[in-house]
């Protein structure tokens, strides 16, 4: 029986997948980073030989007749050294799969068109145009210093400083207490805000000219269509006043505890904010008004990056990939909403199986567009 090998290394794990012709799983595996640009080479093909030893321990490997593996950082592979030790991790298969890029992979992951935009949003926040199956023109994706604007990073920052403002100015919402339960967990609960006390601003009340959700067309460069996040927070004076009113005991603990979480933030690596990026979702999807307008700005960050690299009337497919966009929260539910509202024609589609996707791509080549479009869900699942 023939059967194809797919991979789809990223920066967090690395899967492989083994699939027959009509797209029935033989084998999996799953490593740990595959990003050579990440990880370096070294550790990053060696947890690609493991993913693909992994899944090929039951296969008759002489079957495989093609892959495909989607690499991030396969820039790498210019370099003849880099190429050498890819290749080596496939020495005894027949052939060696071909490298695309990761994004590739993730949009066919999400469809069977030749061309679209992939749009995604998980610990990093990027967007691409394919083109017959090619990475096109990229936007954002700079990482967490200088973008991956609306990425579960940009999420996750938001919502600690939420935290520390709401907690100093003595307001505390559902956000700023999942977080605080999260960063220090040993720590007695924070109290909620009174009933009617809104410090951190709804929606309807983000400064003048910030819609929640305006459309992509009002959009200018830069940042200022979209609310800065000092603009969502309270500003000193709230916290002034809970000073006053309270004394110095309480002021001592609230700091204490805003210095805790501050110390907390910073002495794990930056990435690690990411993992507030779900009370966020859990927050909004509950009404906390703070969260709520992290959302909406997350959603305008992450449509104004897709409008960077596709035309006002593409009708072609919008795949929405990466942790953020595929948990069907409402940070995917106001991209969605976004995104259809600029293009109402275009089919709009979550990633599903990464390697799956990867093994299609080179099933491809073997069976023919037509074909391969009709097994495509069976690939991807």
């Amino acid at each position: 029986m023939a059967m194809v090998l797919g991979v789809d290394a990223g920066g967090t794990s690395t899967r492989a997948a083994v699939l027959s012709l009509e797209g029935e799983v033989m084998g999996r595996g799953l490593a740990g980073c595959g990003n050579p640009m990440a990880a370096g080479a070294r550790v990053a093909f060696g947890n690609l030989r493991t993913a693909v030893e992994q899944a090929l321990c039951v296969v008759d490997r002489s079957s495989i007749k093609g892959g495909v593996v989607g690499l991030a950082g396969s820039g790498l592979l210019r370099e003849p050294s880099a190429m050498a030790a890819f290749a080596a991790v496939f020495s005894d298969l027949p052939v060696v799969p071909r490298a695309a890029g990761d994004v590739v992979v993730t949009f066919a992951a999400g469809t069977s068109a030749a061309d679209g935009t992939v749009l995604v949003s998980g610990t990093g926040a990027i967007a691409a145009r394919i083109i017959d199956r090619a990475q096109g023109r990229l936007a954002d994706g700079y990482g967490w210093l200088l973008g991956d604007e609306g990425s579960g990073f940009w999420l996750g920052r938001a919502a600690a400083r939420v935290a520390v403002r709401e907690l100093n100015a003595g307001t505390p919402g559902l956000l700023t207490r999942l977080v605080t339960g999260h960063l220090l967990p040993s720590s007695p609960p924070v109290m909620p805000r009174p009933p009617g006390d809104s410090a951190t601003p709804a929606l309807s009340h983000l400064p003048p000219g910030d819609s929640a959700t305006p459309a992509l067309s009002d959009l200018p460069p830069g940042d200022s269509a979209t609310p800065a996040l000092s603009d969502l927070l309270p500003g000193d004076s709230a916290g002034a006043a809970h000073r006053d009113a309270t004394g110095p005991g309480r002021v001592d603990q609230v700091g204490e505890l805003v210095d805790r979480i501050a110390a907390t933030v910073q002495s794990r690596p930056p990435l690690a904010l990411a993992e507030l990026a779900p009370l966020v979702s859990r927050a909004a999807a509950d009404g906390d008004p703070a969260a709520l307008s992290i959302v909406e700005a997350a959603a305008v960050r992450l449509a104004r990056t897709a409008s960077e690299v596709r035309e006002p009337l593409d009708r072609s497919p919008i795949v929405l990939a990466g942790s953020v966009l595929t948990s069907g929260g409402p940070v995917q539910q106001a991209v969605r909403e976004l995104l259809g509202r600029r293009w109402a024609a275009a089919p709009i589609t979550v990633a599903k199986d990464g390697a799956g996707a990867a093994a299609w791509l080179a099933a491809l080549d073997l069976l023919g567009p037509a074909r391969a479009a009709a097994l495509h869900s069976r690939f991807v699942g």
